[in-house]
C-alpha cells in the first residue's frame, strides 16, 4: 500500500462479507426468505451492502448474491476512472426498481416469499415515518400482492450503527476531517468577517481532504443572542451574511462523512472574551462532555448515558435545543429541549417550545460511535461544543479536540 492509499482507505471485500453474514443473520433470526432494502433517506441504507451510493433498490436473500436494482445504467463502473474501484455487486438490473425487483422474484419462485424491507421507519430525525414514499409503496404492493412483507428497519439500522474495524479506520479519517473543518472555522472567523467565508472555510476543509457532506450539510448560527439550532435563513431564504463583531459568537455543526461514515462536530466561536454567562454556559457544556466520557462502557444502556450527560443542565437551570449525545450513524437521538421553562428569556414566548424524547434505547458495545454534542441555553445566550466519540478496541477514544470547547479569537 502507497502512503498516499493509507491517507484515504477503503473497505475490502472481506468487510463485503462480513455485512452480508451480518444481514443473512436477521434473515435467519427473522425467519424470512431475504430481505429489501431501499436506499432512499439520508443514511442511504442500501449503500450498506453494495458500498455505493445510488439510492437504489437491494434484494438479498440467505443464498444469493445481492441483486441491485437502480434507475440507469452505471456508466461510472465502465469508464477509465471507474476501474480504480472495486465493485461489490456486480447484479444491477437499470429501468423500474419496482417492476424490476417484481420479475425477479417471479424468476425465482419467490412471489409468495416472507421479505423484510428497510425503508418503512427509521432512526434517522424527520424519517420516522420512514423514508419510502406512499406511491412507491402503492407500486410495490401492486406488484407484489402475495409477499409478505416484515418491516425489519430497526434491527437492521441496530446492525448498521456498529463499526466494524475496517469501518473505524474510515470513522477516524471522516472525523479528522470534521476536526480540519473546525480549525478552518476558528482561524477564518474574525471581526468584521462574513458568517459565509467562515462556513465555506469549514466545508473547504472537508472536501479537500476527500471528505463529503450529506443533508443538512451544516448547522450554523452566528449573532449576539441565540435560540434556534437549524439550517440558518440565507441558506433556505437568501440574504445578506452577518458581519461578526465583538460580542457575537458563531457556531456550527459539521457533518463530516468518509468513505459513507459520518462524524459530527460542534463548533462554537466567541469574538472577545466571553460574557460570564457564556463561560457558565460553556462549564455546563464541559461538565457534561467529561461526564458522558467516564461513564462510557459496554454493557451500559444508551438511556443511562444520556441521563448523565443531561444531569449538569438540571443542576443548572439550563436547557438544550438539541440533544446532549446521538449515534452516528444511523442517529439515536437522545431527548432534546429539556425543561424550557427555567429560561426567563422564553417568558415572553406565546407557547413555550416542544421537544422529542429519547429515540428509543440499546445496550452500548465496542464499536458504537457518539456525537457528544452537550448544548446550554440560558438568557438568550447558547453554547454548544464536542465531537466524535468511538468506543474502539481500545476503549473510549477522543476522535475531536478543537471543537470541545468555546472558541474564542
Amino acid at each position: 500500500m502507497t502512503d498516499i492509499q493509507a491517507n484515504y482507505p477503503t473497505l475490502s471485500l472481506a468487510e463485503r462479507d462480513r455485512r452480508w453474514a451480518a444481514i443473512r443473520g436477521l434473515i435467519a433470526k427473522e425467519g424470512l426468505d431475504g430481505i429489501v432494502v431501499f436506499g432512499t433517506g439520508r443514511d442511504i441504507a442500501d449503500s450498506y451492502l453494495t458500498n455505493e451510493g445510488k439510492r437504489g433498490v437491494v434484494l438479498l436473500t440467505a443464498t444469493d448474491d445481492p441483486t441491485y436494482f437502480i434507475g440507469d445504467v452505471p456508466l461510472e463502473r465502465y469508464d477509465a476512472q471507474g476501474h480504480r474501484w472495486e465493485r461489490w455487486v456486480e447484479d444491477w438490473v437499470p429501468g423500474n426498481a419496482i417492476a424490476n425487483l417484481a420479475a425477479t422474484l417471479k424468476e425465482r419462485g419467490m412471489e409468495d416469499a416472507r421479505l423484510g424491507v428497510v425503508g418503512l421507519t427509521s432512526r434517522m430525525v424527520s424519517q420516522w415515518a420512514g423514508t419510502i414514499s406512499h406511491t412507491q409503496w402503492q407500486n410495490v404492493i401492486a406488484a407484489m400482492p402475495h409477499v409478505q412483507w416484515v418491516d425489519v428497519s430497526d434491527p437492521y439500522e441496530s446492525i448498521v450503527i456498529i463499526k466494524s474495524p475496517e469501518e473505524r479506520v474510515l470513522l477516524r479519517k471522516a472525523a479528522s476531517l470534521g476536526e480540519d473543518a473546525c480549525r478552518a472555522f476558528v482561524e477564518t472567523a474574525r471581526r468584521g468577517g462574513s458568517e459565509h467565508e467562515i462556513a465555506a472555510a469549514a466545508f473547504h476543509a472537508v472536501i479537500a481532504g476527500g471528505g463529503w457532506v450529506r443533508w443538512p450539510f451544516m448547522l450554523e448560527r452566528a449573532g449576539e443572542s441565540m435560540f434556534a439550532w437549524s439550517v440558518p435563513e440565507w441558506f433556505e431564504m437568501g440574504g445578506a451574511p452577518r458581519i461578526l463583531k465583538t460580542g457575537d459568537t458563531i457556531a456550527a455543526e459539521v457533518f463530516a462523512f468518509y468513505g459513507g461514515q459520518e462524524s459530527q462536530q460542534q463548533i462554537d466561536v466567541s469574538f472577545g472574551e466571553p460574557s460570564p454567562l457564556l463561560r457558565e454556559l460553556e462549564q455546563v457544556c464541559v461538565d457534561s462532555y467529561q461526564a458522558g466520557l467516564a461513564a462510557l462502557k459496554p454493557g451500559m444502556l444508551f438511556s443511562e448515558l444520556a441521563a448523565i450527560m443531561e444531569e449538569p443542565l438540571r443542576s443548572s437551570r439550563t436547557w438544550n435545543t438539541g440533544p446532549m449525545v446521538q449515534t452516528v450513524s444511523p442517529i439515536y437521538n437522545s431527548a432534546t429541549r429539556l425543561h424550557p421553562e427555567v429560561d426567563p428569556a422564553l417568558a415572553g414566548l406565546p407557547k413555550l417550545p416542544g421537544g422529542v424524547g429519547i429515540d428509543g434505547d440499546f445496550v452500548i458495545q465496542e464499536g458504537h460511535a457518539f456525537a457528544f454534542e452537550p448544548n446550554a441555553l440560558r438568557d438568550g445566550q447558547r453554547v454548544c461544543v464536542g465531537g466524535t466519540v468511538l468506543l474502539g478496541e481500545n476503549g473510549v477514544e477522543e476522535l475531536n479536540s478543537i471543537p470541545n470547547r468555546l472558541n474564542v479569537v
